[in-house]
């Protein structure tokens, strides 16, 4: 009598048995927690490759999943890029808000949004490059999730506009848009070395040095000081010079000249 055969019985991946019983993809504290875990090996590899050069199967890698199951959290790659750029952006929005909320006035709000921007390139080059050179110039980007997370970054800053409008610190006309890419443009020159070590900047020097640049240019100019200068007569033509210098000699013959005073009494005298 043969032996009877051994049955193996496969182990199921709980995160697969999860997908099978739950494809909407229900958000239990599992998938929470495997999710958090999918974009952190996802920043980290980002930031080691670039978001081209970086492949999904790396990302499930890392993690220790096959790469179908990482699609059941996140459908596209970028989608997990928004995802890790939202990490970034959400809890600086935050914080903006939270500072922003209590300031007045258009130099202390202009500043500190100044100063808050310079320690994104500080805290987090990595990241800065990769919006920089991977995300903002793409065609894409002005209809992506990162372009509106970077429009509600940016509106602290035109809020701070429309208020010193109205309250008379700036004119009318004013270019909001303009000042927007002056601060922000601005900063992403200067700090273009930071990102890439080639240079240090002092972030408290620096705002307050780029918040008086930025004022110079934008706050309207003192009126300017009206000085009077006389100016003596010019003769039109040579012929009313001539004209001139006959009568002055006709006076002169007559003894009715009128005699200038000296010179050096009109000067004070130095010692």
């Amino acid at each position: 009598m043969k032996p009877a055969k051994k049955i193996l019985k496969k182990t199921i991946d709980p995160d697969e048995q999860a997908l099978a019983t739950n494809p909407a993809g229900k958000r239990t504290p599992r998938r929470l927690r495997r999710a958090a875990e999918i974009v952190a090996a996802a920043r980290e590899t980002f930031l080691d490759k670039g978001f081209e050069k970086a492949s999904v199967s790396e990302i499930a890698a890392k993690v220790g999943v096959v790469e179908g199951l990482l699609y059941s959290y996140f459908p596209t790659k970028r989608d997990l890029l928004n995802e890790v750029l939202g990490g970034m952006y959400e809890p600086l929005i935050s914080e903006i808000e939270d500072g922003f909320s209590r300031l007045k006035g258009l130099r202390s709000r202009l500043r500190f949004l100044i100063w808050r921007h310079l320690r994104v390139y500080v805290e987090d080059p990595g990241l800065s490059r990769l919006v920089l050179h991977e995300v903002r110039t793409r065609p894409e980007y002005f209809n992506s999730a990162l372009h509106d997370l970077h429009v509600r970054y940016t509106a602290f800053l035109m809020r701070t506009v429309r208020d010193a409008i109205a309250s008379g610190e700036l004119q009318k006309d004013t270019d909001g848009e303009m000042i927007r890419g002056m601060v922000y443009g601005g900063i992403e020159h200067r700090m273009w070395g930071v990102l890439y070590g080639r240079d240090t900047v002092d972030v408290e020097v620096a705002a307050d040095r780029f918040t008086d640049m930025v004022l110079r240019g934008i706050q309207p100019a003192g009126e300017p000081e009206v000085v009077s200068v006389a100016v003596a007569p010019v003769a039109s033509s040579r012929e009313d010079i001539e004209r001139r210098l006959e009568r002055l000699e006709k006076l002169v013959a007559a003894g009715s000249a009128p005699v200038a005073a000296p010179v050096a009494s009109s000067r004070k005298k130095t010692s």
